[in-house]
């Protein structure tokens, strides 16, 4: 029977940690024009990982949702 070294359940653990970080983003948000029935998604993905570039992207998306919704376009929920 084959034993693993504890720093090989370390690499793994940090390893699989890492991956999901990877997989973390604001999510998208879709909104239409009821006068034309166009649907627009503001992207909240930020390419990379950690509080600094999330806060951006959210950001950035939530500004995005903004300008659109002065435009007249709504939420798809």
């Amino acid at each position: 029977m084959a034993q693993r070294s504890a720093g090989g359940s370390t690499w793994l653990l940090l390893t699989a940690m890492a991956l999901s970080g990877c997989a973390t983003s604001v999510p998208d948000v879709q909104l239409r024009n009821p006068q034309t029935g166009r649907t627009v998604t503001c992207s909240g993905s930020s390419g990379s990982t950690g509080r600094w570039w999330d806060e951006m992207a959210k950001r950035t998306r939530d500004n995005c949702v903004k300008d659109l919704e002065t435009q007249g376009y709504v939420v798809v929920k």
